[in-house]
């Protein structure tokens, strides 16, 4: 039986195909050999039998990767994807030829498919039944629960064990305002919190997620190879996810029409299961996308991208948007005024002996601390362990009086233990000199207490 017999003999659009084996264990050119009228109708007056495929759709690496596994590999494989490229959702599947067919360096594969408007109920279902379980889970997860934080905090950790990865993370993305943020995020073992990979999530990095993607249903890097090609299309982000230890990664966009609101992004998780797991991440991003459209997180963005999850007080970011703002005379801090400057004392012991968990009970208990004493003033956490006050429309009298209380209430032995600095202006002096002496003054408070107490580990 030849190529056009076989392709002939189905009545949705179908193909044999070609893949070019190398001898590096990768693949060269992927070509349509043979194609039925249902095909040759869909691809339209450009297709001629032995075309590269690229010559008529968009490159997609993970189409490859499936081409590979089913020419070479011989491994029957479906999927039913979101084809962004062309606006409709594609129900492939890959059925490997005998290798009486292939030579040394061509295999073959038939690929059908059929194109549905959009996502269909029926198609979805159609799954298989090693991740069954894990879709309907995340279904029920999402849907069950009253409280939208835990039951994204719930999907997050369930994807980070089912793809035995080092990080499983989601983060809103607002390009038109340049804005972005974690929504939540789990780490293997707890063994890091997302804080901590903010120098790898710069904006450069973020922003150029959604051009690196392009029409892709998701991005997949399994081993140095496909990272090096990431390297030619991205070299920033690549940078950045060899100084992060990152090996091997999944991002997905999560979208509500054709805006994309945000990523699905997995990190150095289980290779050798990509198959099954690739389906899973794929319907689990569509339910995400769903989910998080449903409750305007668009519209909360705003807030997620100025506060800091961990202990509900405001980030970096925004403590140095309130800077520039009190410069530049768009928003001054009301005369007179005090800054604090409050650094936790003991955290990476604290981390060393309890785990990341036990320190980050320490950062909340801290900021509640703060709250407790400054009320109604500026909170800021500006760093790991760091944190910044900025007390309007004070006197002296009472900013000093609310410092002492804080010193007393956060010593050694207490449970909550700063070292603290201060400085107050009555005007005279510029916020940003006000906030470099209370930074000298908590440095040299700091200096001091390691120096009364060496046998706690220094940060």
């Amino acid at each position: 039986m030849d190529f056009q017999q076989i392709v002939d003999s189905y009545e949705m659009a179908a193909a044999v195909m070609s893949v070019e084996k190398k001898s590096d264990g990768h693949y060269g050119d992927i070509r349509i050999v043979s194609a039925n009228s249902m095909y040759k109708k869909i691809m339209g007056p450009g297709y001629h039998d032995n075309i590269i495929y690229t010559e008529l759709i968009p490159k997609e690496p993970n189409f490859e990767d499936f081409c590979y596994r089913c020419a070479v590999g011989k491994q029957y494989l479906h999927a039913y994807v979101d084809t962004k490229s062309m606006g409709i959702w594609t129900d492939g599947t890959y059925i490997p030829l005998s290798t009486e067919y292939d030579n040394e360096n061509i295999c073959y594969f038939i690929f059908f498919f059929e194109f549905t408007n959009g996502p269909e109920s029926e198609k979805m279902s159609d799954i298989s039944v090693d991740i069954a379980p894990d879709v309907i889970k995340t279904c029920i997860t999402l849907r069950g629960s009253e409280n939208f934080y835990e039951s994204m905090n719930t999907v997050i950790s369930d994807i980070q064990k089912k793809t035995h990865s080092f990080s499983s993370v989601i983060i809103m993305i607002d390009k038109e305002k340049q804005k972005y943020a974690p929504l939540c995020s789990k780490f293997r073992d707890d063994v890091a919190v997302i804080e901590d990979y903010a120098p790898y999530l710069t904006p450069d990095v973020v922003f150029s997620w959604e051009g690196t993607i392009g029409k892709r249903d998701q991005i997949i890097v399994k081993d140095e190879y496909d990272m090096a090609q990431l390297e030619k299309q991205n070299p920033v982000w690549v940078k950045s996810l060899r100084s992060a230890k990152v090996e091997s990664l999944v991002l997905v966009p999560l979208s509500h029409g054709k805006k994309m609101m945000g990523v699905l992004f997995i990190t150095n998780f289980d290779v050798e299961h990509i198959v099954e797991l690739k389906e899973y991440i794929q319907l689990t991003a569509f339910f995400l996308s769903s989910e998080i459209a449903s409750n305007d997180m668009m519209e909360k963005l705003e807030y997620m991208s100025n506060v800091d999850f961990l202990t509900g007080v405001k980030n970096r970011n925004s403590m140095n948007a309130r800077v520039d703002w009190h410069v530049s005379g768009d928003k001054h801090v009301h005369t007179p005024f005090g800054v604090v400057f409050a650094d936790l004392n003991g955290l990476k012991q604290c981390n060393d002996n309890g785990g990341h968990e036990a320190g980050d009970r320490l950062l909340k208990n801290a900021a509640n601390l703060l709250k407790k004493h400054f009320v109604s003033d500026e909170i800021y956490r500006s760093g790991g362990d760091e944190f910044v006050v900025i007390v309007p429309n004070c006197s002296k009298e009472s900013f000093d009086q609310k410092v002492k209380v804080l010193k007393e209430e956060s010593s050694y032995g207490s449970p909550v233990c700063f070292a603290v600095g201060s400085d107050w202006s009555d005007g005279d002096r510029d916020l940003r000199y006000c906030m470099h002496v209370a930074d000298e003054a908590m440095y040299a408070d700091k200096k001091e207490f390691y120096r009364q107490h060496p046998e706690l580990a220094r940060r």
